[in-house]
């Protein structure tokens, strides 16, 4: 188990003749006595392989001249937490994301912009210049497809309506180009809808938006409002693409209706809409916010497939879970053979079996880097646990 400071992993394994000697310069120790007919013990349990040195070939040819074609092995090796946790970042490093400072100039912008709506003084061409940055992000998305790694943390619980904007913006761009790869406009316009989907809740009062309980059902009714304000807004501001307005009042529609504003079902709804519905929930649940902790990507797939024909369009949860997998892209996993790496892509086919890019390998030693494994490939190999202490997925920040 892994835990803070440092760990020690135990592997079990039995090791081949023809292999023994990879194992020398590893921490294996044998597993149980190695005991030929005649009931004498050829190898003791506890005997280190690195201490057979040169006689590993002499042992080898005992061994066979019993038919013992194999031999038990555990290999035990303290991990530093600090050093596996550089690892696994340096490794999501390595893997396409969005660019950092787009990113921060973006929620930089938002916050500049809620800003000017909240103090009445907003005009037409500071909405424009934010719906400008979501086409400039959805360029971006296109051409990262695990744009869904960790970009960087909340610094204050202000921040929460900005990154989540940006993180709406980002899934939703991602899921319509999944859906919808010969329609690049209609991404683009549900991620510049994304961006500004929220516009509307600079309008409602700070004491009910970041309220860490439960709302009365009069702020809840207030909070409610905030899409139609944003659809005003949107539009007295010059925003009149039907694309990215509907994504800003219609984000919170239910595919089985009973949503808001308008009550609409399925098919009335926009899929620029759905998608984004898709998107502003997972993005809520996976966030840390002032009244809840951050809840795993997985967990949180599973929750929207619980209540997917009540809340959302089927097909666009099953491209969240597809593209999302059940190991996220940049979740440090463990396998089976023990070896550690980072999930750098979901396997549509197997969502059990994603590719991973080691970092350890099998018998402790740091792995080659740049060696990814596509675990669907593999009938033997396959994660046996994800590392939730470290490499852990989150989006951008908080949501609403």
């Amino acid at each position: 188990m892994l835990s803070e400071g440092r760990s020690t992993r135990t592997i079990s394994k039995r090791i081949a003749l023809d292999e023994l000697h990879e194992y020398i310069s590893t921490p294996a120790q044998v597993a149980e006595d190695v005991v030929i007919p005649s009931g004498a013990t050829l190898i003791t349990r506890g005997t280190k392989l690195a201490s057979l040195g040169s006689s590993v070939e002499e042992l080898k040819k005992s061994l066979g001249r019993w038919d013992i074609l194999s031999i038990p092995v555990t290999i035990q090796n303290d991990l530093d937490m600090i050093g596996l946790e550089d690892m696994l970042r340096a490794a999501r490093e390595k893997i396409p994301s969005i660019d950092p400072l787009l990113a921060s100039e973006t929620v930089a912008q938002v916050e500049n912009v809620y800003g000017r709506i909240s103090e009445g003084i907003c005009e037409p061409a500071d909405v424009s210049s934010l719906a400008a940055q979501g086409r400039i992000i959805a360029q971006e998305i296109a051409q990262a497809p695990q744009l869904m790694l960790c970009l960087g943390k909340v610094r204050n619980w202000d921040e929460y309506t900005y990154v989540h904007s940006l993180n709406v913006a980002l899934l939703s761009g991602f899921l319509a180009n999944r859906l919808f790869p010969d329609n690049p406009e209609l991404a683009e316009n549900v991620t510049v809808g994304g961006i500004l989907h929220d516009l509307g809740k600079a309008l409602v009062p700070k004491n009910v938006l970041n309220k860490p309980g439960r709302l009365t059902d009069a702020e809840y009714t207030l909070m409610k409002k905030h899409t139609v304000y944003g659809d005003e807004l949107a539009k007295s501001n010059g925003v009149n693409e039907i694309s990215t307005l509907s994504v800003i009042r219609g984000h919170h529609e239910h595919f089985g209706g009973c949503g808001y504003p308008d009550g609409l079902k399925e098919k009335d709804i926009r899929i620029e809409a759905r998608i984004a519905a898709v998107a502003d929930v997972f993005d809520a649940l996976t966030a840390k916010r002032v009244y809840k902790d951050p809840m795993d990507s997985r967990a949180a797939v599973a929750i929207m497939l619980e209540n997917m024909s009540a809340h959302f369009d089927p097909k666009v949860v099953r491209a969240l879970l597809v593209s999302v997998g059940l190991f996220p892209p940049g979740t440090g996993v463990e396998l089976s053979d023990g070896s550690i790496g980072v999930v750098v892509g979901a396997n549509g086919k197997d969502l059990m079996r994603p590719e991973v890019l080691l970092q350890v390998d099998s018998m402790g030693r740091r792995a080659d880097g740049g060696k990814v494994v596509d675990l669907s490939k593999s009938e033997d190999l396959y994660v046996r646990r994800p590392m939730q202490d470290v490499g852990k997925v989150a989006f951008w920040g908080r949501a609403g």
